[in-house]
C-alpha cells in the first residue's frame, strides 16, 4: 500500500506512466527497488530515473503524512492491485494508481452506467435523467457521477429515491464535499449503500483543471455513459470522450437543435461519438438486461434451433452483410472500401438492417453483425 501511495506522489509520474511502470516492474516496490539504468531501460524519463532516490524520498514522506491523515478521517485507500478496486477502471491506461474511498466498491454491481450533462440542466434534462433512472430499478445495476449540481444531482437523487447504488466521484480530496450544497446528498449516498471516491490526496482543494481528471474516472468505472443535456463545450463532452476512448458505449439524448444544452448531444449523434438515446430500454438491451429488437429475437429463437439468423436480403443489403461477415464489428470507412459503395449509399441500407434487428450500431461510426447470420438467396 504505501509503496503506490509513494508512486502516485512521485514528482513527473502521472497516472499512465505509473500504470506502465507496474506493469513493467509487477509491483511498485520492485520498481522501488531497480537501479536508474533499469528505469532507463524500460522507458522511464533519463532526468527521473537520474534523480529517482531523492524524488522517492519526497514521495515517501507525502505517502506517509497522507496514510496518517486518511486513518483520521476514517477514508480507505485502494491500490490498484486491491480486490476491491473496480475492474472496469483497473484496465484502463491512465487508472489511478490509488483511490481514495468511501464506502464498500464491493457492493456495487456488475454494471455502472455513467450519467453526466450540464450543471444548467433544464427541466427537460432533469425529467429525462429520472425517468431513465427511474426504468434501471429492477436491473443490477449502479449509476456513477459527479456530485455536481445539475445534471449529476438529479442522477444521483433519482438513484436514491429508486434505491438503485449510486456512485459520486470528486475532483478534491474527500474530507470535504463541494459543492457545499450536495453535502447532505453525500451523506445519504453513503447511507444508502453507495460510494464516494477520488484520486486526489486529502486536503486537495477543487480547481478547474482537476474536473477532467475526475472525467475519465467516471468514464472508466462505467460500462455505458449516458449524455443527458450538454453544451458543445464542457465537461460531460469530456467525459464522453473518455468513454469513447475507452471503447465503452456512449448513448445521448437528442434535444431540439435550437437549444444550447442538447447541441452537445445532438454532435455526439450526428458525429457517430453516441448512441441515441429513445428510452432507457436501449441501456437495458446494451447491457442484456432486455428483450432484443424484434428481429433480434427472431434470431434467437432460430439460433436455438441450430439455424442462425434466416434473413433474405435485397442485392444492396448482400454486398454490405457479405464485408460484415467477414469483419465484424467494420467501420463505415472500412465498409465503404470494401464494398465500393459511397456513404450516402450505404447509410439507408444500414438503416434497413438495423431495424430489422440484423446489425447494431455502435459508437465511433461502427456496425456489428448481431449472432449468425446464414444469408437466404438475395430478392432479384
Amino acid at each position: 500500500m504505501l509503496d503506490h501511495l509513494t508512486l502516485s506522489f512521485l514528482e513527473g509520474i502521472g497516472p499512465r506512466t505509473a500504470n506502465a511502470i507496474l506493469n513493467h516492474f509487477g509491483s511498485a516496490s520492485a520498481f522501488f527497488k531497480a537501479d536508474a539504468d533499469t528505469c532507463r531501460q524500460a522507458g522511464l524519463n533519463k532526468e527521473i530515473a537520474d534523480h529517482l532516490q531523492k524524488l522517492t524520498d519526497v514521495a515517501y514522506r507525502r505517502a506517509e503524512e497522507q496514510l496518517k491523515l486518511t486513518q483520521e478521517h476514517h477514508i480507505r485507500i485502494l491500490c490498484r492491485e486491491d480486490p476491491e478496486y473496480p475492474n472496469a477502471l483497473r484496465f484502463c491506461e491512465d487508472a489511478p494508481v490509488v483511490l481514495y474511498c468511501k464506502g464498500d466498491l464491493l457492493q456495487g454491481t456488475p454494471h455502472g452506467i455513467a450519467i453526466a450533462g450540464t450543471r444548467r440542466a433544464t427541466s427537460y434534462g432533469q425529467e429525462q435523467t429520472e425517468r431513465i433512472v427511474e426504468h434501471l430499478k429492477n436491473d443490477n445495476v449502479h449509476t456513477i457521477s459527479g456530485l455536481a449540481l445539475g445534471i449529476d444531482t438529479f442522477a444521483h437523487e433519482a438513484s436514491l429515491a429508486n434505491h438503485i447504488p449510486t456512485w459520486a466521484v470528486l475532483a478534491h480530496g474527500l474530507e470535504y464535499i463541494y459543492p457545499k450544497e450536495n453535502r447532505n446528498l453525500a451523506d445519504r449516498i453513503l447511507e444508502q449503500g453507495g460510494v464516494i471516491l477520488s484520486e486526489m490526496p486529502l486536503f486537495t482543494v477543487t480547481t478547474p483543471g482537476l474536473f477532467p481528471r475526475r472525467n475519465r474516472i467516471i468514464a472508466g468505472l462505467a460500462q455505458v455513459t449516458v449524455i443527458v443535456e450538454s453544451a458543445l463545450q464542457g465537461g460531460a463532452m469530456h467525459t464522453a470522450r473518455e468513454a469513447d476512448s475507452y471503447q465503452r458505449t456512449v448513448f445521448a439524448v437528442p434535444g431540439r437543435n435550437i437549444d444550447t444544452w442538447s447541441k452537445g448531444c445532438n454532435f455526439l449523434i450526428r458525429t457517430g461519438k453516441a448512441v441515441l438515446l429513445q428510452s432507457a430500454e436501449d441501456i437495458r438491451r446494451e447491457l442484456g438486461y432486455s428483450e432484443r429488437y424484434q428481429g433480434n429475437l427472431f434470431a434467437q429463437l432460430s439460433e436455438e434451433k441450430g439455424a442462425g439468423i434466416r434473413f433474405m436480403p435485397t442485392p444492396e443489403q448482400k454486398i454490405l452483410l457479405d464485408v460484415l461477415q467477414k469483419t465484424n464489428p467494420v467501420s463505415v470507412d472500412l465498409l465503404q472500401e470494401r464494398s465500393g459503395k459511397p456513404v450516402h449509399e450505404m447509410l439507408p441500407v444500414l438503416l434497413q438492417l438495423e431495424m430489422n434487428g440484423i446489425i447494431k450500431s455502435l459508437p465511433g461510426n461502427r456496425y456489428e453483425l448481431q449472432g449468425s447470420y446464414t444469408p437466404e438467396p438475395s430478392i432479384s
